[in-house]
């Protein structure tokens, strides 16, 4: 025997082999979600979390905007076609069977015959009619194979008897190679390549069946050669140990067997069985090696047998791959089964023969491996005999269950060839007639029922589904059956198939945590959190879950989120840390993900918490993200996230416009958008016009009224709708402001500095002293004061400004450093003083926010005067003025459209102020500043 005998028929079918092994290994480790997957979908839920808060000392106001939390409910998705890994199987199956062919032209004469009846029955059933070459039905192609594959063997073994074993293969396999693909592109039908790799898995079956029979008594033959070898020479009693490990092998096998058969369903799960087969290919091969040694062999060179031996445990292992990367689940079955009935009934009488041959000197020390495979009574031959008849017998206790197993595994290979060249209805048929004639096979029923539903027939899907809970359902075959129930609205049906799933299949993590996304759905909110606490595999999606829950039912709220490098739990994390008022401290970016979900939750909950980056940027990525968008919902959110980063850079104006803009463009939602515009108006203190858009979001459909709305509606001049609402929601006034329709108000103190607050944004500089005078000193009269600073300190002289904020520094709950810094600004309207002082920095973030507010009138003259020309000075005057009433300020406007030429517009806008400015007061202003 030469190197290259050894490379090419040894050291290559080894390494196919063991290549075979990783990818079995690989396959059911790490890809077993590949033929069927199973996904966890993302899918939304909005839950409220403030945005502002507003504190008016009597009365908190909360500025809510939605968040979006996202769950994770894993779904089973449609079979995925597995064309590569197929078209690999078949191209490394029909390598060996054709490097074998040269080996089988080398066996002696009554051997070599018997060979070739197998080799022809195995073209036979290698479907290679099915290429349809000389028309439907034709017997061309086989022919044609046959003449390739087989001729030359037997051409070489009757006349060149003689050649080299390398020599035949370079003539042998080379012919056979070229054969198959001479045929495949001969083929007209789609794909040929792909239908033939799906055709010669049958083929590929009975070779492995006949290999699996071959090693039926390796492990124990091999533990006995073991046990033979260490005891040479030492004389322990050997057959003890034998026995022992036959009969704990033997019973184990059966209890296996019992559980495939379902006679005896075992209480706990077991490994597959291709690791035991492993574990019996490798010690079958010093077993085969013995047999050689010691049995005359029907060739020449050992190497021969050595290759077989290797070429039928790659053909094997490659059938188990293709098992698992296509789901198979009668193919697996009957591996299963064919592997467990062969391993008994040889097992057995391999050891009975053990016994009947050595038992008188098994215990002497003898070297009985040397002649293990030679004695002459009860012969191995007549062992062999027994076991079939043993084989037999296991097919009947089984009720023949591998005929059917068989029959339809081949089915599958048509049904999977017709779905991946998008035949759906021929694919339909076959999988339908596989599940109807084998029930444990999850492909084919979950593929019959989406190709029926792509092919809108939702009834016949929902027979298939129900069919299937007659039977023992998968994993796979449950998720479908409670997601379909889940999209129809029926809630009860989802969780039935999911609490029956978890009977079935106890601490399921899939079904597990789709039955706590179902118990959140039914407000069951802590069996929600029970079950995903109990989850072991699938922590990401259960922790990122449970935030969620967390903030959706407002629960488990002391509880620490575990934040992990987690995309979705950190975006569910940021709406828990924002319903709590609390920074994170991460940053998350659109650009982290390309689910267009995920991107608009991570801008809206991002954007909620802490903005990161400059304004301008961030509204381009949500334009960039609007632009294609065709969902009239998804662009509402987006622009909803643009009001809210506008909103977090003090961008009021802009805010209020765009608001605005979403009323008139997204009217089923105007009550809700009206309603948030209230709501900053009430944090601004402008209560009049907070009063409107209340009435406006009550028209509109909104119901969301509170106790701390009445006082907005009845301070900001709309009275008698500040009595309907009471009515109509049943509330009732606060304690503060006793009210009713006959005697008015009772004013108290906090009633008193509550309409102060309602009536500063228009009021003269002696109205609000003298009401700032007037009140009580205390923490209201604190807040008023400081109102007047931000907001009226135009007005004012530098010694005005400086007994408001001695008072205020008199206070104890005020934060003194930051007084003392804002009346500083006040005076010297240094504007960069926000961005060099860290508690102005704190309180208004930037120069770009308190110009953008157009109720911080001091800091819109401030702006004014930093502008370059009157025309800027007008624009800016004007756009406050579409919110703010100040006087001054609209005097101010109506001075700057003089100038520029504007003075229609001047008199337009002195008509307006006079509405709510006294005529006196308006003469004397105009005296003041025209």
């Amino acid at each position: 025997m030469n190197i290259k005998d050894e490379v090419l028929f040894k050291k290559l079918p080894i390494i196919i082999s063991v290549i075979g092994s990783f990818l079995l290994l690989h396959q059911y480790f790490f890809a077993w979600n590949d033929p069927l997957p199973i996904e966890p979908g993302v899918f939304s839920e909005m839950a409220d979390v403030p945005l502002d808060i507003y504190n008016w000392g009597i009365e908190h106001y909360r500025l809510e905007v939605e968040n979006y939390l996202l769950f994770q409910n894993f779904e089973t998705l449609a079979p995925v076609p597995q064309v590569s890994k197929t078209l690999l199987f078949g191209g490394i199956t029909w390598l060996l069977v054709s490097l074998g062919l040269s080996l089988i032209s080398t066996l002696k004469r009554y051997y070599f015959i018997a060979a070739m009846a197998v080799v022809i029955f195995l073209l036979t059933i290698s479907g290679i009619n099915s290429l349809n070459i000389g028309g439907i039905s034709s017997n061309l192609a086989l022919i044609v194979l046959i003449l390739g594959v087989a001729v030359p063997a037997m051409v070489i073994h009757i006349f060149y008897d003689h050649f080299s074993l390398m020599k035949r293969t370079v003539i042998i396999t080379p012919i056979s190679v070229a054969t198959m693909a001479f045929l495949v592109l001969r083929s007209n039908v789609t794909q040929p390549e792909l239908m033939m790799a799906e055709n010669i898995t049958l083929m590929a079956i009975a070779i492995s069946a006949i290999f699996v029979l071959y090693i039926g008594h390796a492990l124990v033959g091999g533990f006995f050669l073991m046990l033979a070898r260490l005891n040479q020479g030492v004389g322990l009693k050997i057959s003890w140990h034998l026995t022992v490990f036959t009969i704990i092998y033997i019973v184990l096998l059966f209890m296996v067997l019992l559980d495939l058969t379902g006679d005896f369903p075992l209480p706990f799960s077991y490994p597959p069985l291709f690791f035991l087969f492993l574990l019996a290919s490798f010690v079958g091969w010093f077993e085969v090696k013995a047999k050689i040694k010691q049995i005359k062999q029907p060739y020449e060179l050992d190497l021969i047998g050595q290759s077989l031996y290797w070429i039928g445990f790659g053909i094997t292992i490659m059938v188990f791959w293709k098992g698992q990367f296509s789901l198979n689940r009668p193919m697996l079955d009957f591996l299963d089964h064919w592997f467990v009935y062969t391993q008994i009934a040889l097992s057995l009488l391999f050891f009975a023969y053990l016994l009947a041959n050595f038992s008188g000197f098994m215990n002497m020390g003898k070297p009985l491996a040397d002649v293990t495979f030679q004695p002459k009574f009860f012969a191995y031959l007549h062992m062999r005999i027994g076991s079939l008849i043993a084989l037999l017998s296991l097919i009947v206790f089984a009720d023949g269950v591998i005929a059917p197993q068989l029959s339809v595994s081949s089915t599958n290979y048509s049904a999977d060839y017709y779905y991946a060249i998008n035949k759906p209805t021929e694919a339909r048929i076959l999988f339908e007639n596989s599940w109807f004639r084998y029930r444990r096979n999850e492909k084919a029923m979950i593929a019959t029922v989406n190709l029926y539903q792509q092919d809108k027939q939702p009834t016949a899907a929902k027979n298939i589904i129900q069919e299937a809970f007659e039977w023992q359902p998968s994993v796979h075959e449950i998720l479908l059956a409670a997601n379909l129930a889940h999209k129809q609205d029926k809630y009860f049906d989802a969780l039935f198939y999911l609490e029956k799933g978890l009977e079935l299949y106890p601490d399921n993590d899939f079904l597990q945590n789709n039955l706590a996304l179902l118990h959140s759905k039914g407000n069951r909110s802590e069996a929600a959190f029970e079950v995903l606490t109990q989850i072991d595999q699938e922590k990401e999606v259960a922790n990122s879950n449970k935030i969620g829950l967390q903030v959706k039912h407002k629960s488990h709220v002391d509880e620490d989120p575990e934040v992990e490098e987690n995309l979705i739990g950190r975006v569910n994390t940021l709406a828990f840390k924002n319903l709590k008022g609390e920074f994170v401290d991460f940053s998350l970016s659109p650009n982290d993900t390309q689910s267009t979900t995920i991107k608009e939750a991570i801008i809206r909950n991002q954007w909620t918490n802490k903005p990161v980056n400059k304004l301008s940027e961030d509204l381009q990525v949500v334009d960039s993200l609007s632009n294609g968008i065709l969902s009239t919902k998804t662009l509402e959110e987006l622009r909803i996230s643009k009001i809210i980063r506008n909103y977090q850079e003090g961008q009021i104006a802009e805010t209020l416009k765009q608001l605005n803009g979403l009323v008139l463009d997204f009217e089923g939602s105007a009550g809700y958008f009206h309603a948030l515009a209230a709501k900053i108006m009430i944090g601004q203190g402008d209560f009049e016009k907070a009063a409107i858009e209340l009435i406006q979001a009550e028209s509109k459909g909104y119901r969301n009224f509170t106790v701390s709305h009445l006082p907005i509606l009845y301070f900001g001049n709309q009275i008698d709708a500040a009595f309907d609402i009471k009515e109509k929601f049943e509330l009732d006034f606060p304690e503060w402001m006793k009210v009713n329709s006959d005697e008015g108000a009772l004013i108290k103190p906090e009633a008193e500095y509550f309409k102060q607050l309602s009536q500063l944004n228009k009021s003269f500089k002696s109205d609000f002293l003298n009401g700032f005078k007037g009140l009580q000193d205390g923490p209201l009269k604190a807040i008023l004061g400081h109102e007047i600073l931000i907001k009226k300190s135009h007005w004012l002289n530098e010694k005005e400004i400086q007994e408001i904020q001695n008072h205020l520094l008199d206070q104890d709950q005020v934060d003194k450093e930051y007084i003392s810094q804002l009346t500083d600004l006040l005076i010297s309207k240094d504007l960069t003083k926000i961005s060099s002082e860290e508690k102005l920095r704190q309180k208004f973030q930037s120069t770009q926010a308190v110009t953008g507010n157009p109720y911080l009138t001091p800091f819109v003259f401030m702006a004014v005067s930093k502008a370059k020309n009157d025309e800027d000075k007008y624009e800016i005057l004007r756009n406050a003025s579409d919110f703010n009433k100040d006087p001054l300020l609209w005097m101010e406007m109506v001075k700057y459209s003089q100038k520029i030429g504007l003075s229609e517009y001047g008199q337009e806008a002195l008509k307006k102020l006079s509405t709510w400015v006294e005529p006196e007061k308006l003469e004397k202003l105009k005296l003041q500043t025209l």
